[in-house]
């Protein structure tokens, strides 16, 4: 039987035992940064927390006896991205609600956007995990079908064919194994986030109206 050289080039080149720990390497590597981005975000959002309640109720005195530096030393002693936020608006206290609340979204933006570093790699992660276990999944396909055209069916060897078949479905499957729990680690930080971002919303608007009616008593009673 005659073979083909494109035969032996593409047996050669898409040669399973080759291209197995490629592949699998790049998906372990994946997994791996995925891995350690979600416990460095889990960090930084933890570290971001702050406890809102006891913080309101810290600068609301404060602020009612026009104690702004006050008000701004509590901010810093109690850090977190909404006491950073509310600390930009306290800076602003003798200017119009607009300038206050304009600091404000400005702080926000640029803490928003520190709590979301390097999420979107995780996106990223759950999208291109199972393309790199599909492309294993060819490569292991085009390898079977090599080895028929090369054998010739009557000397295929079901052991080679098997190998090149297995190759192609571990490679999906591990494809799958990394992009599932990205998928689920990446909207766990979108939802932490959103949780943040409501907190600052309403959190900001509190703090403007005490900064803009301070001197009205009963807009502080607990």
């Amino acid at each position: 039987m005659d073979i083909h050289p494109l035969d032996v080039a593409a047996a050669a080149i898409f040669d399973f035992r080759s291209n197995w720990n490629i592949i699998l390497l790049i998906i372990g590597a994946c997994s791996l940064l995925g891995f350690t981005i979600f416990i460095e975000r889990l960090i930084q959002l933890h570290r971001s927390e702050t406890d809102t309640n006891k913080l309101v109720i810290s600068l609301r005195q404060a602020i009612h006896d026009g104690n702004l530096v006050d008000a701004i030393r509590i901010c810093e002693e109690t850090g977190g991205t909404v006491a950073n936020i509310i600390k930009a608006g306290l800076c602003k206290h003798n200017r119009s609600k607009e300038d206050i609340q304009h600091a404000m979204e400005i702080s926000g933006t640029m803490e928003i956007a520190k709590l979301e570093k390097n999420a979107k790699i995780l996106s990223i992660i759950a999208t291109i995990a199972p393309l790199i276990g599909l492309l294993g999944t060819v490569l292991g396909f085009i390898q079977a079908f090599a080895e028929m055209r090369l054998s010739g069916l009557a000397d295929i060897s079901a052991t080679q064919i098997g190998e090149a078949m297995e190759y192609a479905l571990i490679t999906t499957a591990a494809g799958l194994v990394v992009a599932i729990p990205a998928v689920i680690a990446y909207n766990y930080l979108v939802s932490r986030v959103e949780g943040f971002v409501l907190e600052i919303q309403t959190t900001s608007s509190e703090i403007v109206d005490m900064l803009i009616h301070r001197d009205d008593g009963f807009a502080y009673e607990v």
